[in-house]
């Protein structure tokens, strides 16, 4: 199961993912899209909603305009201007409106159109409007405002209303609407190849980056330059030129290992190469004298030692593939007891003693991540140095820590100065002991293992300041 499907986020689309471009272009276009929707949507919302009041007020002054005309006798409201005046004062240049002006018990005084009161079930203070809508004959909509006069509570009570068309509101909401989205849409021509053309400018330092990896070629690992790096790509350039440094160390590593390990082959089968010339000599001197068992115990033991140096080789080049592919979950202290129990006959034959550790339940959990195969090579490599070239008596332990598992190999030879124990680790390095059987290559692998297992490996001398004791540190599984 990959990541985006564990993490539960969908994919982009393949059309966005293919330029980093575009993954900063529409996001933003899409904002400001999104954005001038929005803005626009408010601005006509706020455009209707200020024109209602605007227009609202200018109808209530028509309103009072009117009642100004008005005037009570003995207790009796009159209208004493003219029909002409009453239709100057609340004349509109957009539409026409309508008025009435009416006594309370249904007098008219003055209009051109018999307009409702407002449904109210308490008649509202004197000289209060109050607006309301009205759908007159034709579907025609009419915004109205209602005035109550009444000077004194002995006179009759008057009513003024004055109503306009609701569509010259639409009218003048649609041009301030218009005013504001046709701005906001000629900006987009400007503003969008700005974001384009800013955008494809600040991601040509990554274009110069990328003609710089591809200016190196595969043989050139140089660090690439920083200088101009903006902020924001240094970080990644940084880590480009970590990654180059250790390419370039593994495959300087890779280069010396051909080499030395061509040179370290080269002993054994010079070796093989002479005992077969010495074999066929003897053979064309005297056919019939048989083979000299002397010269076909020394070719033996050379091929012996060839072919333990190849696999040694091949251990060293697969350790950090195998300990990728092979990971699981195991517990250390059953791999080291298996180990030990196969090199207890070559110990006795070598007249060595070999301690296995001790399983109890005391020891506590010893379950590492890794591979048990190589872990048992690395153990098994540690016990033949220790049988080899250590003292008449090797020990095995496993040890359990709070975060960590330790297996030890101790032996009780001489001790080793600190240079000594450093060079050890170097691959092809052997003693002064001179011993040519071995390869060299037995602490390199442990090394190499113990490290693509997380873990660390030291040499240290042993207990007490005698022998060496080789530790392998590996941090204690989390599946326990």
């Amino acid at each position: 199961m990959s990541t985006t499907a564990k993490s539960g986020a969908s994919p982009s689309p393949r059309w966005l993912r293919a330029s980093l471009w575009r993954q900063l272009l529409m996001p933003l276009v899409g904002l400001w899209v999104a954005s001038a929707i929005v803005a626009t949507g408010a601005a006509y919302q706020f455009a209707g909603r200020t024109t209602d009041q605007s227009f609202d007020r200018l109808l209530a002054d028509d309103a009072r305009a009117l009642a100004a005309q008005l005037r009570w006798e003995n207790g009796e409201v009159q209208f004493v201007a003219s029909r002409e005046t009453a239709d100057s004062l609340v004349f509109d240049s957009l539409s026409r409106s309508h008025y009435t002006v009416r006594t309370a018990a249904g007098r008219k005084l003055v209009g051109d159109l018999v307009l409702p009161l407002p449904s109210s079930e308490t008649p509202p203070p004197p000289d209060t409007p109050l607006f309301f809508n009205h759908a007159a004959e034709g579907g025609l909509m009419l915004r109205a405002v209602a005035l109550r006069m009444q000077p004194t509570s002995g006179d009759e009570s008057a009513w003024v209303v004055v109503a306009e068309s609701k569509a010259k509101r639409q009218q003048v909401t649609n041009e301030i609407a218009l005013a504001i989205f046709l701005p906001a849409g000629l900006a987009g021509f400007v503003i969008i190849p700005l974001l384009y053309y800013g955008i494809r400018h600040g991601l040509a330092t990554t274009r110069h980056i990328s003609a710089l990896v591809v200016q190196h070629g595969e043989n050139d690992l140089s660090p690439l330059s920083v200088e101009e790096v903006p902020e924001e790509l240094r970080e990644l350039v940084q880590h480009t030129n970590a990654l180059l440094q250790r390419l370039k160390a593994s495959i300087d590593e890779q280069r010396r290992f051909v080499a030395d390990a061509a040179h370290q082959l080269q002993t054994p089968m010079a070796g093989i190469r002479l005992l077969v010339d010495d074999m066929r000599r003897i053979q064309r001197a005297d056919p019939l004298q048989p083979m000299d068992i002397e010269v076909l115990a020394q070719l033996d033991e050379v091929a012996t030692r060839g072919a333990r140096m190849v696999r040694q080789l091949l251990a060293y080049a697969r350790a950090e593939e195998e300990t990728q592919v092979e990971n699981q979950v195991f517990d250390a202290t059953s791999v080291a007891l298996q180990v030990t129990q196969r090199w207890q006959g070559p110990a006795t034959a070598a007249g060595k003693t070999l301690a296995a550790p001790r399983q109890t339940p005391s020891s506590g959990d010893c379950s590492v991540d890794g591979s048990p195969t190589l872990l048992g090579e690395v153990i098994s490599n540690l016990i033949d140095n220790a049988l080899r070239y250590g003292g008449p008596h090797v020990a095995v332990d496993v040890v359990a820590q709070k975060s960590s598992v330790h297996i030890r190999v101790i032996d009780d030879g001489p001790a080793l100065d600190a240079p000594t124990r450093a060079q050890m680790l170097l691959p092809f390095w052997r003693g002064e002991h001179g011993q040519s059987e071995g390869s060299g290559l037995g602490l390199s692998i442990a090394q190499r293992v113990v490290e693509r297992m997380s873990g660390k490996f030291d040499v240290r001398v042993g207990p007490g300041g005698t022998g060496t004791c080789c530790d392998i540190n590996l941090p204690r599984s989390a599946f326990r």
